[in-house]
């Protein structure tokens, strides 16, 4: 009897928000199949849920599910953006707005490797007056993605930026590695070793290590390169290649003495 109010009230409830009694069957059966990772056969059921021309915060709500089902289950990152976008087209709620272009700057970061769209996604949520709280976040975010593209001079001028903030300690990493590849030896050991008593996780730290020595070899300090490569051993994932490091540098020192 109690089960039975209870369904009443619910079907009560959802049909003030727009909800039919047949919608609601459907969106629970689109759901549960989500649940039963059926995501196709949930994906094909969202659709037809639209089809039925829902009200609008049904459709809202269906078209970021079906924006999730395709970019996290059935890996269409296109469609996604597609639901993501149509949801922002409709919806005049500002925080369905952040939720969404939240969404599609991630896959074009992580799944597309878009990175200019990926720019201009974070650029719009760096836009949003007042701040959102994840402003810091966005910002990085775009200098991540030039630093991918290889746009090291506006990814360098961002990441100094990030110095002082303590959460974004990594900017030190990535400084290191934009002088790295302009060859500048001395200044990205200089913000590795920053990096390196910021950085707790061992494999990180062994992985700046690795660059480091890799940077003390470029610049021909072949000390400094063999000791730290010869601190990594046991530690470094490719044991073959350290021990390749340390032999070449060896014979080059024993070269030199000559």
């Amino acid at each position: 009897m109690k089960k039975t109010i209870a369904k009443i009230f619910i079907l009560l409830l959802l049909a003030s928000c727009g909800f039919t009694s047949g919608l609601y069957e459907d969106i629970l059966k689109a759901q549960e199949l989500t649940r039963q990772h059926k995501f196709k056969q949930a994906d094909k059921l969202y659709k037809n849920i639209i089809a039925k021309k829902p009200s609008l915060n049904v459709k809202i709500k269906v078209y970021f599910q079906l924006g999730e089902i395709n970019s996290v289950f059935l890996n269409k990152p296109k469609e996604a953006i597609n639901y993501y976008n149509k949801v922002i087209d409709i919806s005049s709620d500002p925080l369905w707005h952040v939720k969404s272009i939240e969404k599609i700057a991630y896959i074009n970061f992580e799944n597309l490797k878009n990175y200019d769209n990926a720019i201009k996604s974070y650029n719009k949520l760096i836009n949003f007056i007042p701040h959102l709280e994840r402003y810091s976040e966005y910002k990085f975010s775009v200098a991540e993605s030039y630093f991918l593209k290889r746009d090291f001079k506006k990814a360098l001028k961002l990441f100094e930026g990030f110095k002082d903030n303590s959460k974004f300690y990594e900017t030190y990493k990535y400084i290191g590695l934009v002088h790295f590849y302009r060859s500048q030896w001395k200044l990205a050991i200089d913000n590795w070793f920053e990096y390196l008593k910021r950085e707790k996780q061992k494999n990180k730290i062994v992985q700046v290590k690795f660059l480091i020595a890799n940077a003390y070899e470029s610049d021909e300090q072949l000390k400094n390169a063999y000791n730290i490569y010869y601190s990594l051993l046991g530690d470094y994932p490719n044991q073959e290649v350290l021990k390749s490091r340390l032999k070449s540098i060896y014979e080059r020192r024993v070269a030199r003495k000559r």
